[in-house]
């Protein structure tokens, strides 16, 4: 099965390649409202965005990778749209994560018995220029939308906010939960979200400690303040449970409250956010069990700051140095502290292809300073 896999995509991504040479987004199939057939309404598009990624650490105990590069988060999304009226659609989509180093047998950049393909989302649902979206499946939480995604900007990033420093945020809804249904909608200035997650199954903690999601809720907002001022806030709360192989367990209410400013005068680009963690983060004591896996209380704090110039040149479209940082703090259970620093610069190169070169000071138990050097090819 491996053998014709291989051949299936390494032929979609060079069909990708070369029929993303005058567009971003690829359109399969186009509306047509000339036509009363079908499949007129409906309207397919494929995308993606191949990463090949370094990770150069100042350590003797170097990540699997780090010098003969790996695969920095290359994924494929199929989307469509069909047109019920002039203000309503059926929408849904797919996108699959791939790891090419895996796929092109590259032994040094990936790990055996590690995924060669991984479902990031697959949802459906329905859009409405004047009611909102409501959509159900695997998708990205309340959190990353509102939030997360503010400062998901530099390469080496998530290390204080919300969709990295939990346990698998595919479960606890910190950032793609499967089994969610999620609305929004924009009034004015605000654009408000909702979701509700669905009982998930077990997820492999360790291999003693079992998590299980019972349900969960969010709830945010986005307010434009200006045309370049952003205030945005989340609320989410996850129920679930820890147990060990003798089925004694732990119930938590996992919540995260967080808020982030994002201002983009010109050319900057400049977002500070701030998390409040109860029951979410996992603790780093040593002697863990379903009693005191997560760490209590703690917060996440980020901020950006980049500036873009913008060149124009035929290969050169521009250059965005920055400078980023943030901290994690864990007070409930333990007084565990992490902070990083990170000074890079973006290059867009047109054509679809991208460079961000990146330098991470680490002040963080068990963490050493490190550069990452990662490629793009969006389409």
């Amino acid at each position: 099965m491996r053998n014709l896999k291989a051949p299936i995509i390494v032929g979609g991504v060079l069909l990708s390649v070369l029929s993303a040479s005058a567009q971003a987004e690829i359109t399969i199939l186009d509306k047509n409202k000339q036509s009363d057939s079908l499949l007129a309404p409906l309207s397919l598009q494929v995308g993606g965005s191949i990463r090949p990624e370094w990770n150069f650490q100042n350590t003797e105990n170097k990540s699997h990778g780090a010098s003969s590069g790996h695969d920095g988060g290359t994924r494929f999304r199929f989307s469509g749209d069909y047109a019920l009226t002039d203000h309503t659609s059926v929408i849904g989509m797919y996108e699959l994560g791939v790891n090419m180093y895996h796929l092109l047998d590259i032994k040094s950049g990936y790990t055996e018995g590690t995924d060669l393909l991984k479902k990031r989302k697959l949802y459906y649902g329905f859009k409405d220029d004047r009611y909102g979206t409501f959509t159900f499946g695997k998708q990205f939480s309340v959190y990353y939308d509102l939030v997360g995604s503010k400062s998901d900007v530099w390469d080496n990033d998530g290390q204080a906010a919300g969709e990295g420093v939990g346990l698998q945020g595919d479960y606890d809804g910190g950032n793609r939960p499967m089994k969610s249904f999620k609305y929004s909608n924009t009034l004015g200035d605000f654009t408000l979200e909702a979701a509700y997650l669905l009982p998930e199954t077990e997820y492999a903690a360790s291999d003693e400690l079992h998590y299980r999601r019972d349900g969960g809720a969010a709830l945010g907002f986005d307010y434009a303040i200006t045309k370049t001022l952003t205030w945005s806030n989340v609320y989410s709360l996850t129920n679930a449970r820890m147990k060990d192989s003798e089925n004694d367990q732990k119930q938590y209410h996992q919540q995260t409250t967080a808020t982030a400013l994002t201002w983009q005068p010109g050319a900057w680009y400049l977002v500070a956010t701030g998390n409040y963690y109860n029951n979410y983060v996992p603790s780093h004591r040593s002697d863990l069990n379903q009693n005191n896996y997560f760490a209590g209380s703690g917060y996440g704090v980020e901020g950006f700051v980049g500036y873009t110039f913008t060149l124009s040149k035929e290969y050169l479209k521009s250059v965005q140095p920055y400078v980023a940082a943030d901290s994690l703090k864990l007070k409930g259970n333990e007084d565990y502290e992490a902070n990083h620093v990170y000074l890079g610069t973006a290059f867009d190169f047109g054509h679809h292809l991208s460079l961000y070169v990146e330098r991470t000071l680490a002040n963080a138990p068990g963490q050493s300073d490190s550069t990452f050097v990662s490629f793009y090819y969006n389409f």
